[in-house]
């Protein structure tokens, strides 16, 4: 009897031992509404798990567990996805006076303005640090600039960027000459030769233009020529060119006269050949010239008159 009497006391308290709070260490009666455990002392630690990283990387627990890593030296947190080693975490501060105490990569946000710097090992630095800005050029009031730091004079605009020695002022206002053009920020060729210009091929790095278009030669057309001693280009003239012009004439019988292809203006220029053959000939005028007598042309005789202007 004495021992049913036992168990059921046990199972009438146990639901509310299940769900009660529970304090260890001093002072157990008392304990925060919110806590569900407590643990309290001035001479006593509380310590968790430890495991080695192996150990560790072989758990998959619920998301806020803690296990102090014996190979790091420090406790790890899980995040529901990996591991995270608390003591890699920087530190964020927020106060109205700088921290004294810092480890690169801390974070201080200055509650008396509101900007947020880290800490670089030797200095706490504002991240919106670039730009630099200020009244005029930068002078010896921008404190340990650092080359690609960017600086904007608030008075005029003028952007500024320090090379690791000395401040560079940046053209704003970038102007192009001497066969070049600008449109819409964009530097392309084109433009009026200033200066006497130079561009050194070799058998390597030679020089080509294509898409030309094709055209006929004629005397409205100029060639493109090089001057061997300077290699400057220039134009000369299709007229200024020597042109060789020919004609091929069956004759009839008997006959002894032709024309050639153009205008004689110089008898030395021309060559008159029959059948293959080069003949003498004479001149009548302008546009006409005779055959030797000995050269008295039979039906079907072929004429070639090759005339150079």
């Amino acid at each position: 009897m004495f021992k049913r009497i036992a168990i059921l006391i046990v199972l009438v308290s146990l639901p509310s031992f299940l769900f009660s709070q529970i304090k260890v260490g001093d002072n157990p009666s008392v304990i925060d509404s919110n806590s569900i455990l407590e643990l309290e002392s001035n001479n006593k630690v509380l310590v968790i798990t430890r495991l080695s990283q192996v150990e560790i990387n072989a758990l998959t627990p619920l998301s806020g567990a803690l296990v102090y890593n014996t190979d790091t030296k420090c406790i790890d947190a899980y995040d529901g996805v990996q591991w995270k080693n608390l003591c890699d975490e920087p530190n964020i501060s927020v106060s109205a006076v700088a921290p004294t105490i810092n480890n690169i990569g801390d974070f201080w946000f200055n509650s008396a303005n509101n900007i947020v710097s880290v800490w670089n090992g030797g200095q706490w630095l504002p991240i919106n640090i670039n730009p630099r800005r200020g009244n005029g050029v930068p002078g010896a009031s921008i404190v340990n600039p650092l080359a690609g730091d960017i600086y904007v004079d608030q008075i005029t605009g003028a952007l500024y960027t320090y090379n690791g020695s000395i401040w560079l002022a940046l053209n704003q206002n970038t102007n192009v000459n001497n066969g070049l053009s600008m449109a819409s920020n964009t530097i392309q060729l084109g433009g009026v030769l200033i200066n006497p210009t130079v561009l050194t091929t070799s058998t390597i790095n030679t020089l080509a233009i294509q898409g030309l278009d094709v055209t006929l030669l004629d005397d409205s057309k100029s060639i493109v020529v090089m001057d061997n001693a300077s290699g400057v280009l220039q134009k000369v003239s299709v007229t200024n060119i020597v042109k060789q012009e020919q004609i091929v004439i069956i004759a009839n019988d008997g006959q002894t006269q032709f024309n050639p292809p153009g205008v004689i203006t110089d008898i030395d220029k021309i060559d008159v050949y029959r059948n293959g053959a080069r003949i003498a000939f004479s001149l009548i005028d302008a546009t006409t010239i005779e055959l030797e007598p000995e050269a008295i042309c039979y039906q079907g005789d072929e004429i070639r008159i090759v005339q150079i202007n």
